[in-house]
């Protein structure tokens, strides 16, 4: 059986500059046809931690990246916001010459995810929000220790801490089953303080509620009951308020994208690959 923790056949990494920023893009896209699926990833998290859920999609060209900051990608000298994140996300596309892709984004990623949609609607055919949230000035809040933690990566610094405070932050499935989460944890790679924060603070200076109704992608949204970090609230609002939206809820914490993979891949494999309206 393949490691679902190694990288999918094909998978290509490359370098692009985008906005004065190199960042790390990774690819699988040889043998594979279709609309291309872009990844938008977790707030600190880099391309090795989605292996697992890349391998559920062993047909669909896949495109994703560390975002500036995090894992193999440049520290910008300056602040970036979630609409500069997503015009990064635009000029990589445009170098890889992708003309149309849906999206996927989870958690901090839905941000992006939510922002490209919206600044460039041509480009982006459908939309996948998991495990996410409208920003942090327009979002329910997690737990305060979940909150606590989000604000400073020492669970990147030190792994015993990490795998000891992980599961209480993400909640659910991960607090009854450490293992689970541990496995999911080790091959994270730690970001940079600056890159980090800068994360946070994009997120949480930004909302995309003044515009979400007008999304006009049809979209998925997917949550989580058991969500300390993101509670499912979030999930719920997101889905009210797109138009062209449906939510699968499942019992599961913000862990779900790892541990559910195998039904998360066949929801969204059939949610892409239904025709348009």
């Amino acid at each position: 059986m393949p490691d679902s923790h190694a990288a999918p056949d094909g998978g290509v990494f490359r370098t692009i500059r985008a906005k004065g920023v190199n960042l790390r893009v990774f690819s699988v896209c040889e043998g594979r046809s279709g609309v291309p699926m872009v990844i938008c990833n977790g707030l600190g998290q880099a391309v090795e931690i989605l292996y697992p859920l890349m391998h559920e999609f062993p047909d669909r060209p896949i495109i994703t990246f560390d975002a500036a900051g995090v894992g193999r990608s440049d520290v910008p000298g300056t602040d970036t916001t979630i609409p500069q994140h997503a015009a990064m996300l635009r000029q990589v596309l445009d170098e890889l010459a992708i003309g149309e892709c849906d999206v996927m984004g989870i958690s901090w990623g839905g941000a992006l995810a939510q922002q490209l949609a919206h600044d460039h609607p041509q480009l982006v055919r459908k939309l996948v929000l998991a495990i996410t949230s409208a920003g942090g000035i327009g979002s329910w809040w997690g737990t305060p220790l979940a909150l606590a933690e989000i604000m400073f990566p020492m669970r990147y610094v030190n792994k015993t801490y990490g795998d000891f405070i992980g599961p209480f932050m993400y909640g659910g499935e991960a607090m009854l089953q450490p293992a689970l989460f541990r496995q999911y944890a080790k091959h994270a790679i730690r970001p940079s303080y600056e890159g980090y924060s800068a994360q946070v603070r994009a997120l949480c200076s930004w909302t995309s509620l003044p515009w979400l109704a007008r999304l006009q992608q049809p979209t998925q949204v997917i949550g989580g009951a058991l969500d300390t970090l993101i509670p499912v609230a979030n999930q719920i609002a997101l889905a009210a308020l797109v138009p062209k939206s449906r939510i699968k809820i499942y019992q599961a914490g913000h862990l779900l994208m790892y541990s559910r993979r195998t039904e998360v891949g066949a929801l969204i494999t059939g949610f892409l690959d239904e025709p348009s309206a």
